[in-house]
């Protein structure tokens, strides 16, 4: 009789031992974060874009649609010729959500010597979803 007890509450117990695991990688987005970045996707024109942007990991969402404005901005500070950026790699190592309130990785910023490499920081206000602070770690300033 105990072995029947024993093998649900083992299966119960391997699986509750696989599945924490997971959510505590997950990272949950806060209210008002979730809310800017639904906003943004639903301003995209084509549904297919909509579609790619839905399918993104929260990390490449914060990137994308609420650190990236505040990024050209504070890039242009240390290199004035900066005229676009673009946050990530299509590998997920590239963008690492810490928590809802900071975004680390990697990006690049153009001028008229080409791409430049650098890595970042983005530290997001979760009540608000603002960017309080854009900063670049890491520049690679050499002309390429």
């Amino acid at each position: 009789m105990n072995k029947v007890r024993v093998a649900p509450i083992l299966s119960v117990l391997t699986l509750i031992s696989v599945v924490q695991p997971a959510r505590s990688q997950e990272q949950i987005l806060s209210p008002a974060e979730k809310k800017v970045v639904d906003r943004q996707i639903e301003t995209l024109k084509s549904p297919i874009d909509r579609s790619v942007a839905e399918s993104w990991s929260d990390a490449k969402k914060i990137a994308e649609l609420i650190c990236r404005p505040a990024a050209l901005p504070s890039l242009r500070k240390q290199d004035s010729r900066a005229d676009r950026v673009f946050l990530g790699t299509d590998a997920p190592s590239s963008l690492t959500l810490e928590s809802n309130s900071r975004l680390i990785g990697t990006g690049q910023y153009r001028t008229f010597h080409g791409w430049q490499d650098f890595s970042f920081t983005c530290d997001i206000n979760p009540v608000t979803a603002k960017v309080n602070a854009f900063h670049i770690v890491q520049p690679q300033s050499q002309p390429q």
